[in-house]
């Protein structure tokens, strides 16, 4: 069959005879254009080509599935909560690749739901919501709604995290068992030093009440900030007049108050992608003034 030209080609045209007409470009199609300075045929032309193919999209397109807790049972050994605690500490503390900040949001989201499971589903559903409102602040999306799977940071990078790191096994062992490595009387040493800090809790409280009692709580204008609290709920901002040496406990009591929040709901603090220590002060833990702290608020 022949081809029918309808104008004479220029000097750039593929087609040297001519432009075809509608016909005849529906039987012979013109070539597939390419980028600038790749020519048809060559391994650059087909690497173009299968990069198309491959580009899955937009990153805020990524797909994020709900978090869901992971459940499993360990065949290889048998942890102790004493060695779990002590291995997911070295383990965050050697994370080098990829984004830093991600490393410490995704150990703010587990400390959460390394917390034992409540008997109230309701509960636990505050401390999956709690999980997922931190994941959610640092753009972090999971395809599976497990983590065990993978997580993703909004550049695409990915975050792998093993199954002891994500949640206990079932089988976790009794710090008294012979047949896992933790040894009795230091699984003792560290129940005591536990019990310990609780005590010092009740205590600091407990001076800090007293010295308001007596008098002694008047502080020097000079040591008030502004604390900027941000309420995960509503988004809405708290400002508290604190001191830096105040504990985050303290600081918590007094955002509850002025948020007015019922009596089923409280507060967590997280800072940097970090969970806050209650007995601690902020500035203990790195917060600088005029820096945003973020109030978690989920179901008692």
């Amino acid at each position: 069959m022949g081809c029918c030209f309808s104008r004479p080609a220029g000097p750039n045209s593929p087609y040297p005879g001519g432009v075809p007409d509608a016909s005849s470009r529906a039987i012979n199609p013109p070539p597939l254009s390419l980028p600038e300075g790749i020519m048809p045929g060559t391994p650059r032309a087909a690497s173009a080509s299968r990069r198309r193919r491959r580009d899955p999209g937009p990153l805020d397109q990524h797909i994020n599935r709900p978090l869901r807790r992971h459940e499993w049972t360990s065949s290889q050994r048998r942890w102790t909560r004493r060695e779990l605690i002590k291995e997911r500490e070295e383990f965050f503390d050697t994370r080098v690749v990829c984004r830093p900040e991600i490393w410490q949001t995704l150990h703010a989201a587990l400390q959460v739901l390394w917390e034992p499971h409540p008997r109230d589903p309701q509960d636990d559903d505050g401390a999956l919501a709690t999980a997922q409102t931190i994941l959610d602040a640092a753009e972090i999306s999971l395809p599976t709604g497990n983590l065990v799977n993978g997580a993703y940071d909004s550049l695409g990078n990915l975050y792998a995290l093993p199954e002891w790191i994500v949640a206990d096994p079932d089988n976790l062992a009794d710090e008294a068992d012979p047949d896992a490595k933790g040894d009795a009387s230091t699984a003792g040493e560290e129940t005591v030093g536990e019990e310990d800090d609780d005590d010092d809790d009740v205590d600091s409280d407990e001076t800090e009440r007293r010295r308001e009692e007596k008098g002694k709580g008047v502080l020097d204008e000079r040591e008030m900030v502004t604390l900027r609290a941000r309420l995960s709920e509503t988004g809405r901002d708290i400002n508290v007049t604190i001191t830096k040496s105040d504990s985050v406990r303290s600081v918590i009591k007094k955002i509850a108050e002025l948020a007015s929040l019922p009596p089923d709901k409280k507060i967590r603090l997280a800072y940097m992608g970090k969970m806050l220590k209650e007995s601690s002060s902020l500035e203990a833990q790195g917060w600088h003034a005029g820096h945003v702290i973020n109030a978690l608020v989920f179901n008692r």
